[in-house]
């Protein structure tokens, strides 16, 4: 009787202990939800403000922004000492907007090799 009662306890406290551990699994999948939200609404905010100021442009002159998607080809290349073009901002294309998804298998390479 002793045994069956201890075993008894122990499925309870065994159960409560799940529950505790789905709480907080739920707790950080919400806070990590929130995370993202302000994330993103940062990075909305900040491509909203480069959109406005490159309107303005520079000395009256309006500044040419490119969208650039990193699978279709290359980044210009930029060397020490080499002098910045102003009036051109190339800006990432959302990966929705992308034309070609990384493969997993290029993911994986891309784990493994340094910028």
């Amino acid at each position: 009787m002793v045994v069956l009662t201890a075993l008894v306890v122990l499925t309870a406290l065994m159960v409560v202990l799940t529950l505790v551990i789905v709480f907080f699994k739920l707790l950080v999948w919400k806070v990590y939800e929130r995370i993202a939200w302000l994330t993103g609404s940062m990075e909305s905010h900040s491509d909203l403000m480069l959109r406005i100021e490159a309107r303005g442009g520079i000395n009256g002159q309006p500044i040419k922004l490119v969208s650039w998607d990193p699978t279709i080809g290359e980044a210009p290349k930029r060397e020490h000492g080499e002098e910045v073009d102003l009036n051109t901002i190339r800006i990432f294309l959302p990966v929705k907007d992308r034309r070609r998804q990384r493969t997993t298998k290029e993911k994986v390479k891309d784990l493994f090799t340094l910028p």
